[in-house]
């Protein structure tokens, strides 16, 4: 199969799929159930460019045909490459998970701050899930709010940690809202929309995995914004 080919063949699944997530049986061009779909599809608002560029290409190729079996010109392998990475995201997407799946350090609310401070220490991590003692969700605790309140603590040369809690410390920790949970289905695209989409000024520390979503479920995992970076390079 040449590239030209293999690009139309990629092309069409890839608009056999944005038909079928028109669902409304009218007929519409390819450019138009891009931009349609992008406002609601994170991956297809990822690619909407090269979704575009990919349609004229097409359209020159097809059109630039002498005879049905002869292609005047072949698509240069980046682009063969780049299209049926867009055909895989679309129509077999990573999941986050098994992707990010993991067991993550978490703590109750009445477990001692130092308890968190060697964690930090012995394996530099920096966001950390808390929950109430009956296991319904808390907040998330980061190394930034323990070092804010650190040093919102300390008045001298001496701090005693002794009877701190983790609970002590969380209402302190400005960045206890930054996190968003997602069900375990959500697509590696969706992850970093979520990341991506904050307000200027804003962003998550983290997205937290359960099930469908919920706060109280099990967790299954975490994603921080630079495992996202590492995931898609």
């Amino acid at each position: 199969m040449s590239r030209a080919e293999e690009f139309l063949a990629s092309y069409h699944r890839i608009e056999d799929y944005l038909s079928r997530e028109m669902g409304d049986g009218q007929h519409f061009s390819f450019s138009n159930m891009v931009n349609r779909l992008a406002k609601q599809n994170p991956i297809i608002d990822r690619y909407k460019e090269d979704l575009h560029q990919m349609s004229q290409l097409r359209n020159a190729i097809v059109h630039e045909r002498r005879e049905p079996d002869f292609i005047i010109a072949e698509p240069h392998e980046s682009l063969v490459a780049l299209i049926l990475e867009v055909e895989r995201e679309l129509l077999h997407p990573r999941l986050v998970i098994p992707l990010f799946a993991k067991s993550v350090v978490t703590f109750q609310s009445e477990d001692f701050l130092t308890e968190v401070l060697r964690e930090i220490r012995d394996k530099n991590y920096s966001q950390f899930p808390v929950y109430h003692d009956n296991g319904s969700w808390r907040g998330l605790l980061t190394k930034k709010g323990v070092t804010s309140w650190l040093a919102e603590t300390i008045d001298g040369p001496n701090l005693s940690l002794k009877g701190v809690r983790v609970k002590h410390v969380l209402h302190h920790d400005p960045h206890m809202h930054r996190y968003r949970f997602i069900r375990k289905d959500a697509t590696v695209i969706e992850a970093q929309h979520c990341f991506t989409q904050m307000k200027e000024g804003a962003r998550y520390d983290a997205l937290l995995i359960t099930e469908t979503g919920n706060p109280d479920e099990p967790l299954l995992g975490i994603i921080r914004p630079q495992d996202l970076l590492n995931a898609l390079r």
